[in-house]
């Protein structure tokens, strides 16, 4: 799964039905990947819900620390 700049427009627009999304095949990361996490969040927030981030990989874990937004994602 890729979530770049390239894709995050069509990424924002398929949020995932479920409240946890497993990132484990996740291979690029970038700050798109990290806005779109973040809008799916909001959205399930908005559901009164929580979005749960599985298998985050490291890469990913290491820009949201950078970017403080790990506790946001729940990283």
């Amino acid at each position: 799964m890729r979530i770049t700049f390239a894709n995050a427009a069509t990424a924002l627009r398929d949020v995932p039905a479920a409240d946890t999304v497993d990132l484990s095949g996740l291979t690029d990361v970038d700050s798109a990947t990290l806005a779109v996490l973040i809008a799916w969040a909001a959205k399930a927030r908005a559901r009164g819900s929580t979005l749960h981030c599985l298998n985050a990989p490291q890469a990913l874990r290491n820009l949201a620390h950078l970017s403080d937004v790990d506790g946001l994602l729940g990283l």
